[in-house]
C-alpha cells in the first residue's frame, strides 16, 4: 500500500490518506483500490497488467466528446493518461459512489437509459489515430483455444491435487464434447471475413461493470475495449448471461427502447457469443484450479456450460434480428 501512496504522489501529484481494496470482478491481472485524499476527494486507483493501454485513451476521448457516464482518467504530472510502475499501468479516475447493477439490478427506466448510453458510445466515430491503435479483437480470445486444449489434457492425464480439482475435472469431462464444439466454432468463424461496421465496443458491458448512481449510470472497466461490430457488445443483452444481463423479455425490450433499432447479423452474433463463451469456460476453469474463490469459480463454470448459457446459445438457435 505504501508503494501506491508514493507512486500516486510522484506520478499524479495527489496525496492519499487511505486505500481500500476493491474485490469485484474476475480480472486477476488488475488490482483496484478506492483511494481517498486528506480533504475527502476519492479516486479509483487501478494497477493493471491486463487488457491494452488503449483503454484510457478511449475513455478520455469519450469524456471529451461529452458522453455522460464514462469515468475518464486523471492525467499525470506530465500530461499522460497513466504511468508505468513495475511493468503495469497505474491510473486514477474519479471514484463513482453507486451500487453495482449486478447486485441491485436495473429498473425499466434504467435499462432504457443504459441502452441509450451504449448507443451513444457506438455512434461516436473515433479519430483515425485512436482507431488505428484499438485492437479489432479482444486479445484474450486469441489464446483461449490453446488454454482449453491445455486444460483438457491436464484433466485427462493428471491426477487431481484435491477434491475441488477433481470436481472441476469431472465437470470438464462431462462437457468435453460441448467444449470441443465451441472451440471449433470459434476458430471456424474467426477465419472468416465477418464484415460489419466497426465501432467503439466496451467488449464486457455486463451488469458487473455498471454502477448505478442517483443521477447517472456509469459504465466502468474499459480494459478490453475493441473496435468491432455492435454484435460484440449486444450479445450481452440477448440472453445467456444469466443475472448479469437482461433476464426477462421486458428488460431486453427496455434496453433496446433506449438503444434504438438495429438489425443483427446472425453469423457475427454467433461468433462473438462463441468467443465469449469459450473465454468464460477456459478462464473460470483455470481460476477454479488456481484461485481465488475456487468454489465460486466452479459454480460459474458449471453455469457457463448449462442449458441457458451463452455456450448453449452460440451452439443452438439463431436469433432473429432485433428491430
Amino acid at each position: 500500500m505504501t508503494d501506491f501512496v508514493r507512486w500516486v504522489a510522484d506520478d499524479f501529484g495527489v496525496g492519499l490518506a487511505d486505500l481500500k481494496p476493491v474485490h469485484h470482478g474476475a480480472d486477476v491481472a488488475a488490482e483496484v483500490l478506492q483511494a481517498s485524499t486528506p480533504t475527502g476527494e476519492q479516486y479509483a486507483l487501478k494497477w493493471s497488467g491486463g487488457g491494452t493501454d488503449v483503454a484510457p485513451k478511449v475513455t478520455a476521448f469519450l469524456v471529451d466528446s461529452g458522453v455522460q457516464g464514462i469515468p475518464g482518467p486523471l492525467r499525470t504530472r506530465t500530461g499522460e493518461l497513466w504511468s508505468v510502475r513495475d511493468g503495469k499501468r497505474l491510473s486514477l479516475a474519479p471514484w463513482i459512489t453507486g451500487d453495482r447493477a449486478a447486485d441491485t439490478g436495473l429498473t425499466t427506466d434504467q435499462w432504457t437509459s443504459y441502452g441509450a448510453l451504449l448507443a451513444e458510445v457506438h455512434a461516436i466515430e473515433p479519430p483515425a489515430a485512436l482507431a488505428a491503435a484499438m485492437p479489432r479483437l479482444n486479445p484474450i480470445n486469441a489464446r483461449m483455444p490453446a488454454l482449453a486444449q491445455s486444460l483438457g489434457e491436464r484433466f485427462s492425464t493428471v491426477e487431481p491435487q484435491d477434491d475441488l480439482e477433481a470436481e472441476v475435472a469431472a465437470t470438464w469431462r462431462e462437457h468435453q464434447q460441448t467444449i470441443a464444439r465451441i472451440v471449433e466454432l470459434t476458430q471456424e468463424l474467426a477465419a472468416r471475413d465477418l464484415g460489419g461496421t466497426a465501432v467503439i465496443c466496451h467488449a464486457d458491458p455486463h451488469l458487473g461493470n455498471i454502477l448505478v448512481a442517483p443521477e447517472q449510470l456509469h459504465l466502468i472497466d474499459w480494459d478490453d475495449v475493441v473496435l468491432a461490430p455492435v454484435e460484440q457488445d449486444l450479445l450481452f443483452m440477448l440472453g445467456g448471461m444469466r443475472s448479469v444481463g437482461p433476464t426477462t423479455q421486458a428488460e431486453e425490450d427496455s434496453f433496446f427502447k433506449g438503444y434504438g433499432p438495429v438489425t443483427l447479423d446472425h453469423t457475427r452474433l454467433t461468433y462473438y457469443r462463441a468467443a465469449r463463451a469459450l473465454e468464460d469456460i477456459a478462464l473460470w476453469a483455470q481460476q477454479a484450479l488456481t484461485g481465488p474463490d475456487r468454489e465460486t469459480c466452479l459454480h460459474i463454470l458449471r453455469g457457463n456450460l448449462g442449458p441457458d448459457s451463452l455456450t448453449a446459445r452460440a451452439l443452438g438457435r439463431a436469433d432473429s434480428g432485433v428491430t
